[in-house]
């Protein structure tokens, strides 16, 4: 499940295209900076040995990564499902398309849904030693607040079962009717929850 998580995160990759587009960038960063700036960025060991023109040229590259990883993960297949449910899910919960995509992924077990959301969040960074960790790059989020979360807890513990849980419903009740009933009537319940803990928070001001 991971193999494929990870697949419908990362494939079909950018176009020729865009990934020049983003190549041109680099370039045109590059060109504009003296050969000893380079060759410090090239041999400087960690960021703190890097010289303030060499630490500004490598955070200029580092935010063509992160907006190029960015591009990357939206036109992918688990991007297009989370932007696609982004328009209902965000006016209405507040999810933005990298939680949804989490919690497509937490349809098959909702176990990877805190591991999707760090790697949805992850992907872009320039120094993965040095990143913060989810519950800290969530925090400076301008899109995530207490509101959201806890809508995003309650619709969690509430939405469709499992992959493996689904299939224990239609073995036991005799019928993939059933099975089906668990996956809608769940999701819409929970769906409703969310949506009336994340309005009525935003309503009351909680949201700060």
């Amino acid at each position: 499940m991971s193999i494929l998580l990870w697949a419908m995160m990362r494939f079909p990759g950018l176009p020729e295209q865009t990934t020049a587009e983003f190549a041109r960038q680099r370039l045109e960063i590059t060109s504009q900076v003296p050969p000893e700036v380079l060759a410090a960025l090239d041999q400087a060991e960690s960021a703190e040995s890097l010289p303030a023109a060499a630490a500004q040229v490598r955070e200029r590259l580092g935010a063509v990564d992160a907006t190029e990883a960015e591009a990357a993960l939206r036109h992918s297949v688990a991007g297009r499902l989370g932007t696609a449910l982004e328009a209902v899910t965000m006016p209405l919960t507040g999810f933005d398309w990298r939680t949804d995509i989490a919690l497509i992924a937490g349809v098959a077990a909702k176990e990877v849904i805190v591991a999707t959301l760090g790697t949805a969040y992850s992907l872009g960074e320039v120094d993965p030693e040095a990143s913060d960790s989810l519950s800290e790059t969530l925090a400076k989020d301008p899109n995530w607040n207490p509101v959201m979360a806890m809508a995003l807890i309650v619709f969690v513990m509430f939405y469709s079962p499992c992959v493996v849980a689904t299939v224990c419903v239609a073995k036991e009740a005799g019928s993939w009717k059933w099975a089906a009933f668990s996956i809608v009537f769940n999701t819409v319940f929970a769906f409703i929850l969310a949506t009336l803990i994340y309005q009525a928070g935003m309503a009351l001001g909680l949201a700060g």
